[in-house]
């Protein structure tokens, strides 16, 4: 999935679990993504908070070599120049 094909507007579902990752590199916080991803069953939604900008490159890729499917990256502001990303994951087998 290119950059410009990642949707950016949040989708309409409650995530079943949400990983905090603010505050942290996506490297750093892959790891609890993982333990997410093979905790949800199918079919359930995956929210990743973050305000690490790799979040628009990293979780998309994260998605394109797994079954899950990328839902959205929604971007906002969390203070005046810091932003936060919103990634949702819909878990597939």
């Amino acid at each position: 999935m290119a950059d410009l094909d990642v949707p950016d507007t949040e989708p309409d579902v409650d995530p079943d679990r949400t990983v905090d990752n603010r505050g942290r590199g996506c490297a750093n916080g892959i790891v609890r993504v993982q333990r997410a991803l093979e905790d949800l069953p199918p079919g359930s939604v995956l929210e990743i908070q973050s305000t690490d900008r790799r979040a628009k490159t990293e979780y998309p890729k994260l998605a394109a070599e797994t079954p899950h499917e990328l839902l959205a990256v929604v971007e906002s502001r969390r203070r005046v120049l810091r932003k936060q990303y919103a990634t949702y994951l819909e878990i597939h087998e």
